[in-house]
């Protein structure tokens, strides 16, 4: 399949890599799919969310764990179920990214991580009821306390 993308052009993806979120993300309630593109590597840790059927609409993501070593975020069953999860070692977080003109003030939403079934690629942005994340944490500053 051929995606068309604002910021890359025209892209090919396989079809099984398409993630569906049958709720949407916050705000973007009526996107259901989307694709991760870039891998995670030592010198790049970002990777990029783009909707699958809209070429503008693309997010910066983080996996949380690459930044915050000890993020454990607890998602409920309601959610498992949502999400069929099976097995907990298929569950995937992802954080949106926010980069500002000072790139070192970037933040990563730890509070509304994305939740992602990898072996079925069905996700969710989930709400979590856990004061000690915000919706923005500054992802440098969390890399030197881990360096």
């Amino acid at each position: 399949m051929i995606i068309e993308s604002r910021h890359f052009g025209y892209i090919e993806i396989p079809e099984e890599e398409i993630i569906r979120f049958p709720y949407g993300l916050y705000g973007f309630e009526d996107i259901k799919e989307y694709v991760l593109l870039g891998k995670v590597g030592d010198d790049n840790p970002f990777m990029w969310l783009h909707a699958v059927h809209n070429p503008d609409v693309c997010f910066v993501v983080i996996d949380p764990f690459v930044f915050k070593k000890d993020y454990s975020p607890s998602i409920n069953e309601e959610v498992l179920h949502k999400l069929e999860v099976e097995d907990p070692t298929d569950i995937r977080f992802l954080s949106i990214v926010v980069i500002p003109q000072d790139m070192y003030k970037m933040t990563a939403n730890l509070q509304g991580p994305i939740v992602i079934n990898a072996k079925k690629n069905i996700a969710m942005q989930v709400i979590l009821d856990d004061e000690k994340y915000t919706t923005r944490h500054y992802i440098l500053e969390e890399m030197k306390k881990g360096a």
